[in-house]
């Protein structure tokens, strides 16, 4: 089973984490779905499909490819307002 439970945890804390420190009010709503079994005899068998949806603050379109990129921030200001490094979604992507 190794360090994948850490892995999921840790994705999962990073995108639930964002959800809520760009949403000052309005709703998050997370969704996991087991999207496919592959195999019943190991452990390590489930495919899981996780959406995180929010009411935030919004992304343009032509920034989102900016998200999963280290130690980038959409604006700078929000470093400023929010904190944080940039990190947390690129070693989501790696992980």
């Amino acid at each position: 089973m190794g360090s994948y439970p850490l892995f999921r945890q840790q994705v999962l804390n990073n995108l639930i984490n964002n959800a809520i420190k760009f949403t000052e009010k309005g709703s998050i709503n997370i969704v996991i779905k087991c999207a496919e079994i592959i195999d019943e005899t190991v452990d390590e068998t489930i495919e899981l499909r996780v959406s995180v949806a929010d009411t935030g603050i919004g992304i343009a379109q032509n920034e989102m490819d900016r998200l999963f990129r280290s130690f980038s921030q959409v604006d700078g200001s929000y470093t400023r307002k929010y904190g944080g490094t940039g990190l947390g979604l690129a070693i989501s992507k790696q992980l």
